[in-house]
């Protein structure tokens, strides 16, 4: 049977950065040095932040182009701007 905290333990071992939740505070706080790994206390691997995701506006003569590719446009297109995507 594998430990309660498994991914974790090979994450960090791996390099990752592993938080605990502070139930004092009630917040993720940074394991500083390796964790004890306790069966009742909380772990997670440090989530990265996401990359920001855009759709872009360019303008042609056949009208607006929307994509999400940033090297899409050609030559021939006027770029506009972009539009932020949110995460639900």
């Amino acid at each position: 049977m594998q430990h309660k905290w498994h991914k974790e333990i090979k994450a960090w071992a791996d390099g990752a950065e592993i938080e605990y939740f502070d139930d004092d505070i009630g917040e993720w706080r940074n394991c500083t040095s390796h964790a004890l790994w306790y069966e009742d206390d909380t772990y997670r691997i440090k989530p990265q932040p996401k990359e920001q995701q855009y759709l872009y506006v360019y303008e042609d003569i056949g009208g607006i182009n929307i994509t999400s590719d940033k090297n899409y446009a050609t030559k021939d297109m006027e770029y506009i701007g972009k539009i932020k995507l949110e995460d639900e």
